[in-house]
């Protein structure tokens, strides 16, 4: 008879395809943050986007560009680490996992309320189905029985 609670169980498809996802989405932010801080540190690019926007904004778009630089680069860090964590089977993947998705789904309905009807890929719709089977199928029992 084989002790179920010490059998390990094998990765399930889903939890490695939403892995790949997670580094393609850290590899994103890393070009997001890449861009912001050329930006933020090029001062013929800030001169050109300072054209474009109002002057009281004109003189903060080194300092907006480092920020969005930043958050992006720690954005990009924990997608990398949430990956290894759904690859490796650790539980606190698996919990952070749901509650980002949660959020993301918050934040898209919001977007969706705000912004006027898109079908284009970045559209809220897809990120509010996307981050729902996320949710859903990390909460599966198979799936929990692989993360614990």
């Amino acid at each position: 008879m084989v002790n179920r609670s010490k059998a390990r169980y094998s990765r399930p498809i889903g939890v490695t395809l939403i892995a790949i996802l997670q580094i393609v989405s850290g590899l994103q932010m890393l070009l997001v943050a890449f861009i912001a801080l050329v930006i933020a540190s090029s001062p013929d690019v800030q001169e050109d986007i300072s054209s474009t926007v109002g002057e009281q904004l004109a003189d903060s778009i080194a300092a907006i560009f480092l920020v969005i630089g930043v958050v992006a680069l720690a954005i990009a860090t924990f997608s990398f680490v949430l990956a290894r964590g759904y690859l490796k089977g650790r539980e606190w993947a698996r919990r952070k996992g749901r509650k980002i998705a949660f959020f993301a789904i918050l934040l898209a309905f919001f977007t969706l309320i705000l912004i006027p009807s898109r079908t284009d890929p970045g559209a809220p719709i897809w990120t509010i189905l996307l981050n729902l089977f996320i949710l859903t199928y990390l909460g599966r029992t198979r799936v929990r029985q692989f993360f614990r």
